[in-house]
């Protein structure tokens, strides 16, 4: 079921990137990567994606207002959204369920809740 789910990793963090690059490949999806939330918005007008990853705090464009925006706009083909992130207070994480996410996780994350959040995601609609 991997085999039409492709993911945006995006995160300004090069090691995350790589980091869950690896993970996820190794299992069978097709990633792309991009390093802030500009570079996002570009890459999710393709419409292809049926999930990104989000990192919330970024240069330039946030991961909220990343989610809010392919929310709103069709273009963005409206992928299902996780953010990982270090920000683990109750408001970022209501915020982040406001703007569109689905599942908040917090850095660290290990590699199973990894394989976990996006295993039940993509086997979403």
């Amino acid at each position: 079921m991997t085999e039409n789910r492709k993911i945006l990793l995006v995160d300004d963090d090069e090691e995350i990137l790589k980091l869950e690059h690896k993970i996820l490949t190794a299992q069978g999806y097709i990633c792309e990567m991009a390093h802030n939330g500009a570079e996002a918005l570009e890459h999710l007008k393709s419409g292809e994606f049926h999930l990104a990853i989000l990192d919330v705090n970024m240069p330039d464009v946030d991961g909220f207002t990343v989610a809010e925006r392919v929310q709103r706009d069709p273009q963005y083909g409206q992928p299902y959204v996780i953010f990982i992130t270090a920000r683990a207070d109750a408001e970022s994480m209501s915020e982040g369920f406001s703007t569109g996410g689905v599942l908040y996780l917090t850095k660290p994350f290990t590699r199973s809740k990894l394989l976990d959040v996006v295993k039940a995601v993509t086997e979403m609609g």
